[in-house]
């Protein structure tokens, strides 16, 4: 099996999911579930949006090409082992008063979403992520996009 599809239900809990080694798309989203299965490390796509979830752990996903946690009513960001393929991560509607410093480490980033949290500024160093080329901004008191990602033409949408 490489696709799951369990998003949309009214899921409470989820078992362990480790052993489908062959697994790479997971969507887990608009469920009522608290916790997250274990999950295997071929996943490249998971979307863990609209859960209650109070403890948000990924374990180690060295193939996540995107990640969606949108609607998680989070302050912080999981601990995580880094994410080396993250192309995508989309954070829109949380509660980060900042950006989330394991952001960082995602040298392969090319969207962010961070729309609806409550930020009030952006790091500097959000402009040496190389590869990075939308910075979604909007809704949040961040209004003026940095300046070096606009110079190289990455998207930067403030509002």
């Amino acid at each position: 099996m490489r696709t799951l599809d369990l998003g949309h239900n009214a899921l409470t809990a989820v078992p362990d999911l480790s052993a489908l080694t062959q697994l790479e798309i997971l969507y887990l989203h608009e469920n009522a579930l608290t916790a997250l299965p274990a999950l295997p490390p071929s996943l490249t796509y998971l979307n863990i949006s609209e859960n209650p979830l109070r403890d948000v752990e990924l374990g180690s996903l060295p193939n996540l090409i995107e990640l969606r946690m949108l609607d998680l009513d989070l302050d912080a960001f999981p601990d995580v082992a880094p994410l080396p393929a993250l192309r995508e991560l989309h954070l829109r509607r949380n509660r980060f008063k900042s950006v989330p410093e394991a952001v960082r480490g995602m040298r392969e980033l090319r969207l962010l979403d961070l729309r609806a949290n409550g930020l009030t500024s952006v790091p500097e160093w959000i402009a040496e992520l190389p590869r990075l080329e939308k910075l979604d901004l909007r809704w949040n008191e961040v209004f003026e996009p940095p300046r070096e990602l606009v110079e190289r033409g990455c998207v930067v949408l403030c509002e």
